[in-house]
Formats: structure tokens, C-alpha cells, sequence
């Protein structure tokens, strides 16, 4: 579990990216995060698909998809891409995690 002084530090750091460049970090992308960063049980090593994201922050999938974007860019957040196999086919899929470099800038 992230402590509190940890998340706020984190909604610090993206409260002043969206200041800087707000055409880049937009107004919607921080509420989202913020309420992502709201979840109990979100762990700092903890990787989630896009939906999870949606679902926590009450997006839609394109809309989370826009959010986590800005995110990545802003350094907030890490993606990576996960291949699996299904039903014979080659398939893969993208996840995030809270970037362990913003969480040593916070303070953790």
C-alpha cells in the first residue's frame, strides 16, 4: 500500500505538470489520476491494464487510454507491453504502474 504523504506528493507532481503545459497534461487527465491514486489496495509495484484505470477513475476506455498517455509523457506513469497466447494466436497487451522514478521524487 502506498502511504498518504507518498500519494499526495505524487498529486503535487502532477498537479505541477498540468500548471506547466496544460495543453499536454489536461485538467481531466489529473482528476482521473488522482482518483486512481484513491484506490485502497494500489500497490507501487503493481501493474493494471487501461480498464482498470477506467474503471477507477469512472472513464471510458478511450477516454483512460488518452489519460494514461498524457501520464506516461508526463513521467507519472510506466508502460509495458505483455504477450500472450490465446487459442492459438499471438496476442498482446498493454499495462501501467506508477513510475518508480516519480515515486522516489515523492519521496517514498
Amino acid at each position: 500500500m502506498i502511504p498518504s504523504d507518498t500519494r499526495l506528493a505524487l498529486i503535487d507532481q502532477a498537479t505541477d505538470k498540468a500548471d506547466e503545459s496544460p495543453d499536454e497534461f489536461s485538467p481531466e487527465t489529473l482528476a482521473a489520476f488522482v482518483r486512481y491514486l484513491r484506490l485502497r489496495d494500489l500497490e507501487a509495484d503493481q501493474w493494471n491494464r487501461c480498464g482498470d484505470f477506467a474503471v477507477s477513475a469512472g472513464l471510458t476506455h478511450h477516454q483512460a487510454r488518452r489519460a494514461v498517455g498524457q501520464l506516461v509523457r508526463a513521467g507519472l506513469l510506466d508502460r509495458d507491453v505483455v504477450q500472450r497466447r490465446v487459442r492459438g494466436q499471438d496476442g498482446r497487451y498493454t499495462v501501467y504502474r506508477l513510475s518508480p522514478a516519480a515515486m522516489e521524487g515523492a519521496g517514498q
